[in-house]
């Protein structure tokens, strides 16, 4: 997207971390030992800043495993220990297997008395447990993004034991140990965090399904990295910032033609709420003029639904009726084609029409996308030279790239990549955690959990927005960023005042101005602690 927001948090990959920790070293001198330094006493901080009673009214249980992830550990541990407060270390692996770096915090650890117990088998520690009053604090420092396959043997053990002892707390270090940061996918079993404490930068895992409900509370920390890596990388997390810059003071002397004028093309016999939806959202966020087409066994039924400043024209397939149609449709500023819009062969003939012909940008939603995929018409996009938006769910997305939608859930990363190189449009992928990709590569994340937008219409109201946004003459890839935080801080306050099991659609469109609002507010003080600012 050639229109980033610059301030936006990077999210890397396992590997694209060590590399980055690579660099560092290789570059700038910076050691695997300062990196570690920073990241134990970092957690510790943390730690006691949430967790004040850590150490005094609980004792803490240190479990490490055999890389880095445990010298994080240790020094975390040495920290605690220096400021008074009761620390066991668990280790799995004889410590003639840890690198210098995380041999040299080990033996550190001896050299204080730390209270140290190297686990053969499960039993030792359920031995010790059973004897132990607690309460508990536990630091899960085994794997971290070190992880390798399925867990299995002492790790898959110890992983159960923590799970199964009902600790206060569980601090994971850099990703809970059983999580994939690739790709969130669980290897068997996976630690359950209350809070997480990442280094560097987050990892896809952290906000990926099902893994990202693993972590509990997230908190990303620097670790003296330089500062080209934040801005390097192709994948990154929308934060409120960078998303409230793009939206500019409209014109107070403008008039409705100032602001744009949209299509939406949806509405078959019986779904005509889909189409209706979108077309309110659309007016929501500030589009000039809105008008609905659908087709004539549905189009006086739409009439009747559609709000009163709302515009309506019956879909022409064929005669002197559609030669007008097609003489209009250069006057749209953007298209909206898909919202309950039905498979019928006349869908085919209309969609391949705008995507030939209309030079303006196109949101292709719902079933627009099936008959893109039912009729192989992915060369039409690719030969496109305006911006094409598509919004598919998984789904769609597997129909979009012929695999199953398991497939997709595998590997969504991948996924959304190849979806953008086979189409070369904007691509979302929706979800708990949407992510969007386009043809320059980049890839944003936008994690705002809300179940209250699994809900009929949800998607309606999203491709509404974003087509709103598309004409009022918005860059595309900003239209679609902000179009997708906008709709999720619209949920995310419906869901405040409906709850989530009692939200609709309906509720998103009428809290569209709230987000406005919301924005452009210092603070992401509605937002989920891993969205806010101060995630940085």
């Amino acid at each position: 997207m050639n229109k980033h927001p610059n301030e936006s948090m990077r999210v890397t990959t396992s590997t694209e971390m060590r590399e980055i920790d690579r660099i560092a070293e290789a570059e700038y001198g910076i050691s695997p030992e300062i990196l570690m330094e920073n990241a134990g006493r970092s957690a510790a901080q943390i730690i006691l800043e949430n967790y004040p009673g850590a150490g005094t009214e609980t004792e803490i249980l240190v479990f490490a495993g055999s890389g880095n992830n445990a010298g994080d550990a240790f020094v975390a541990a040495r920290r605690l220990i220096g400021l008074g407060k009761r620390i066991r270390v668990f280790y799995i692996e004889p410590s003639t297997k840890y690198p210098p770096p995380v041999a040299r915090n080990f033996l550190i650890l001896k050299k204080l008395g730390a209270k140290l117990t190297s686990i053969d088998q499960i039993g030792s520690v359920e031995a010790f447990l059973a004897q132990a009053p607690g309460p508990f604090t536990v630091i899960d420092g085994l794997l971290g993004t070190g992880l390798k396959g399925d867990l299995e043997g002492l790790y898959a053990d110890v992983v159960e034991v923590i799970n199964r002892m009902k600790a206060r707390e569980v601090v994971a270090l850099d990703i809970p140990t059983g999580v994939s940061g690739d790709t969130g996918v669980i290897h068997g079993n996976a630690i359950q965090a209350t809070m997480t404490v990442s280094f560097g930068f987050p990892k896809l895992g952290h906000f990926l399904p099902p893994g990202a409900a693993k972590r509990g509370i997230l908190i990303n920390v620097d670790i003296s990295l330089p500062y080209r890596f934040r801005v390097e990388g192709d994948q990154f997390l929308l934060l409120r910032s960078p998303l409230s810059a793009m939206l500019k003071e409209r014109d107070r002397y403008g008039h409705k033609n100032s602001f744009g004028h949209t299509l939406l093309i949806g509405g078959a016999p019986g779904r005509t709420g889909a189409i209706e939806m979108a077309s309110r959202a659309c007016h929501r966020m500030g589009t000039g003029l809105v008008t609905v087409a659908t087709w004539e066994d549905s189009f006086e039924v739409m009439m009747q639904k559609i709000a009163s400043e709302t515009m309506g024209v019956p879909l022409k397939t064929e005669g002197k009726d559609y030669e007008i149609y097609r003489q209009t449709i250069p006057t749209y500023s953007s298209i909206v084609v898909g919202p309950g819009l039905g498979l019928r062969a006349e869908g085919k003939k209309i969609l391949e029409e705008l995507l030939t012909r209309y030079q303006g940008p196109i949101v292709l939603d719902a079933d627009a996308l099936n008959l893109v995929a039912d009729h192989n018409m992915h060369d039409l996009l690719v030969a496109r030279r305006a911006p094409t938006v598509l919004t598919p769910h998984p789904g769609e997305m597997a129909r979009l790239l012929g695999m199953s939608k398991e497939e997709v859930m595998r590997d969504v990363i991948t996924s959304l990549r190849a979806a953008v190189a086979k189409t070369h449009a904007i691509v979302l992928l929706k979800g708990a955690a949407t992510l969007i990709g386009s043809p320059d590569q980049r890839i944003y994340l936008n994690h705002y959990p809300n179940d209250g937008m699994a809900t009929a219409g949800s998607g309606d109201v999203l491709a509404g927005m974003i087509g709103g946004l598309l004409g009022q003459k918005m860059d595309p890839a900003q239209a679609t960023l902000l179009g997708v935080y906008l709709h999720s801080l619209a949920g995310g306050i419906a869901a405040e005042s409906k709850g989530h099991r009692s939200m609709t659609a309906t509720d998103i469109i009428e809290n569209i101005a709230n987000a406005f609002k919301e924005i452009k507010t210092e603070r992401d003080s509605k937002l989920p602690i891993e969205c806010r600012a101060n995630l940085l």
